[in-house]
């Protein structure tokens, strides 16, 4: 690499790491949107998940609802992996600028109703078989895209939730989603040495953002956090959507 590109990596990841840690999102289509800038796509998706993986391992371990919320969503996790990777290794390709273009579209619709005070409630009662089918559609969308956030983000944030079990819930399903990313990725042929040691030199910069964004997400109320998050949802889809312009 460079060390334009080097710069341009290591910005993307603290800007995209203080995201993550303040809402529990963010981090592949901020740092891959942000790298794209200096680096091919194939190569930014690439270089994402290595520090995504880890700093979702952050996340899950980061509060003490790890096992109470793996059995809450072990069907979500395990359906989405399957989806994701049954539909990347079917169409072979990752990372659509296109598909990703119009995922951004959806989540811009759907944190303007939210942030519009219409916020959809799924019960407790619903989850026992809304998360699998939420598991299997955001596995599919995100073995389209390569990135993993429609349906299951407006779906996670509907839920009856507090926002420390959001953001941990967040890192334990990323954990799975991103780690049958890699694997897709590692089957296409994506990594190769440069790519993968900017992963690994990726997870400093990115540690460190993501430990700016836990600090603030400390301060906010629950309500303010909330509104933080549909920002955060409609900044992303935002930032997703350019791709049309």
């Amino acid at each position: 690499m460079t060390e334009f590109q080097i710069l341009v990596v290591a910005a993307a990841f603290i800007v995209a790491g203080i995201a993550k840690g303040a809402i529990g999102i963010g981090l592949p289509p901020i740092a891959v949107g942000i790298m794209t800038l200096a680096v091919p796509l194939d190569d930014a998706l690439a270089i994402m998940a290595i520090p995504t993986l880890t700093t979702n391992v952050w996340q899950a371990i980061y509060g003490r609802g790890l096992l109470r919320l793996f059995r809450r969503f072990w069907t979500l996790a395990l359906t989405a992996t399957i989806a994701l990777v049954v539909v990347a290794a079917t169409l072979g390709k990752l990372g659509s600028a296109q598909a990703s273009a119009w995922l951004g579209v959806m989540l811009v619709v759907y944190s303007t109703i939210a942030l519009l005070a219409w916020r959809p409630r799924v019960s407790r009662q619903a989850e026992r078989w809304m998360n699998p089918l939420m598991g299997i559609a955001s596995g599919a969308v995100a073995g389209v895209t390569g990135i993993a956030a429609v349906p299951f983000l407006p779906y996670m944030q509907s839920l009856d939730i507090n926002k420390d079990d959001l953001v941990q819930a967040l890192g334990i399903l990323f954990i799975f989603l991103i780690g049958a990313l890699t694997f897709a990725l590692f089957r296409q042929g994506a990594f190769d040495t440069a790519n993968t040691i900017g992963g690994l030199a990726a997870i400093v910069p990115t540690s460190i953002g993501v430990w700016l964004g836990q600090k603030s997400r400390d301060a906010l109320s629950p309500e303010m956090f909330r509104r933080v998050f549909l920002v955060g949802l409609l900044g992303l889809g935002l930032h997703m959507a350019r791709g049309l312009l």
